[in-house]
């Protein structure tokens, strides 16, 4: 046999092997790994190893979207584990199942061994960095104060990793009583703006965020929990889905911390988006 004819011979065996054990070669985009792994990593993953114990990481396809993602395995049971960022603040929101695994982790090449390597970079969304924000109109006779956020779990550039969350502080000053025209009626609500919050959603990160209140009268120290809910389960048609504060008309006026987690939707990587609110009678 030739020299042809041998080194043909070894390249096809070599890619019936990596075939058959399922050989994958990505670039990593994101940090949700770091510092184990990060941003422009190059990994090899193999489908015959599925990642069965706790600590091991795994390649998996979400169910959700089909996004790739590459997390560690924090709990496992029969026919199913839970996944998380070494870098995230809480899991990952799906519980992922043994038809959704593509591989297990075989090895980590570093960004800086990559310059010499003639690699096309592969798309392999790993973690959402986007800026979340916060946006209150409120109705006239109804007045809003509101704070800079404070940030945890961001990265570098003030962006929201998942689980990471802002934090507001509020002053919300109800209607007072006997006002006419937009501040008719019983209650003030802070809630979800429902003109605004419709058209922004299609953008993916606003179905994936976690939204939570805590409310005091002004000068005491005591919070108690207002809201807590999930945008990909608010509905336009019910507004009590979207409701983080209640006051009655004419009330002392109250101040509120309103938290927003993102809980990491990868095809929002990258963006931003504003939660809309809207402050006044309901």
């Amino acid at each position: 046999m030739s020299w042809f004819r041998w080194v043909a011979a070894w390249v096809i065996a070599i890619a019936c092997a990596a075939h058959v054990v399922g050989v994958r070669m990505l670039v990593v985009s994101g940090n949700s790994m770091s510092p184990s792994i990060r941003d422009g990593d190059l990994v090899l993953t193999v489908r015959l190893w599925l990642g069965d114990s706790v600590g091991d990481i795994v390649l998996l396809k979400r169910p959700s979207d089909g996004q790739l993602l590459l997390h560690r395995v924090i709990e496992q049971g029969e026919g199913w584990r839970r996944t998380k960022g070494d870098a995230s603040l809480q899991p990952d929101a799906e519980r992922i199942s043994d038809s959704a695994v593509l591989g297990g982790l075989a090895a980590v090449i570093p960004t800086g061994l990559l310059t010499s390597l003639p690699l096309q970079h592969v798309a392999a969304q790993f973690s959402a960095g986007s800026r979340v924000g916060l946006s209150i109109t409120s109705a006239s006779g109804a007045r809003v104060e509101i704070g800079a956020p404070v940030l945890s779990g961001t990265d570098a550039l003030g962006q929201l990793l998942p689980g990471g969350r802002a934090t507001w502080l509020l002053t919300l000053t109800p209607c007072p009583t006997g006002i006419a025209g937009e501040c008719s009626g019983t209650t003030n609500t802070l809630r979800i703006d429902p003109n605004r919050f419709v058209p922004s959603s299609m953008g993916g990160v606003a179905r994936s965020l976690r939204a939570t209140s805590t409310c005091r009268p002004l000068g005491t120290t005591t919070w108690t929990a207002s809201a807590d809910f999930f945008t990909a389960t608010w509905s336009a048609a019910n507004l009590a889905t979207g409701r983080l504060a209640t006051l009655s008309s004419g009330a002392a006026a109250i101040e509120c911390q309103v938290q927003v987690t993102l809980l990491g939707d990868l095809t929002a990587a990258n963006s931003g988006m504003v939660l809309p609110l809207r402050w006044g009678p309901e």
